[in-house]
């Protein structure tokens, strides 16, 4: 169900998904607002995912993750981004603050919206070995096979490429490019880890759509 404050039950052809105007990078992919087409109102979904298939791109600062999202989205993937949700999630509550199992139940939320138009989804996100068991249930118990992707480039080329990037005003600090290094760390049974060091962005997808779904 759709419902619209101003003009009652919709349907999904009458939303618009995503807000550009809560984006804050300098990224192709906008945060998740579902609004009215008819007349602009911001709009509640309800919807829970049951079926399709997700891909989710892990990785530290500068892994690469937005790239192959934003390559996905050009193939007609619906994306969630992590860096988005946190600005949906901020404009849900009217401030900055946030708590980490919010922006989980965000990123959760924006699955089940984006799955009621497509049944393809990404989702460029930072989990965390402890997040790993929910993450897996959450995919489970909505049907949708998935694909873990854990992006991990020689740690010299992940600094690199954050220099000079330019989806961010600012330079990511060094030291949260090595703190998420040394953190995401997980064996093959839980992600697929890709080196992409020395791999094209069209390379990394080719390499993600021959891997096999779980679930």
């Amino acid at each position: 169900m759709i419902d619209c404050p101003n003009c009652g039950n919709i349907t999904k052809d009458n939303v618009k998904i995503y807000n550009e105007s809560l984006r804050k990078q300098n990224i192709s992919i906008s945060p998740i607002l579902p609004t009215c087409k008819l007349c602009g109102a911001e709009v509640a979904v309800t919807h829970t995912c049951n079926g399709g298939n997700i891909i989710v791109l892990n990785g530290t600062c500068g892994s690469g993750k937005t790239t192959i999202a934003e390559l996905f989205a050009d193939k007609g993937w619906l994306t969630v981004d992590g860096d988005c949700a946190i600005q949906s999630l901020r404009h849900k509550k009217g401030t900055k603050q946030y708590e980490w199992n919010e922006l989980t139940e965000e990123i959760i939320c924006e699955i089940d919206i984006l799955s009621l138009f497509c049944k393809n989804i990404v989702l460029s996100h930072v989990i965390l070995p402890e997040d790993y068991k929910k993450f897996v249930e959450i995919f489970e118990s909505r049907n949708l096979k998935y694909k873990l992707i854990l992006l991990k480039p020689q740690y010299q080329v992940a600094v690199e490429r954050c220099q000079t990037r330019t989806c961010h005003t600012s330079i990511t600090p060094e030291k949260w490019i090595k703190h998420f290094y040394d953190v995401l760390v997980f064996d093959q049974h839980q992600f697929d880890i890709i080196d992409n060091s020395d791999m094209t962005a069209e390379d990394t997808i080719e390499r993600i759509q021959d891997l096999a779904y779980r679930g």
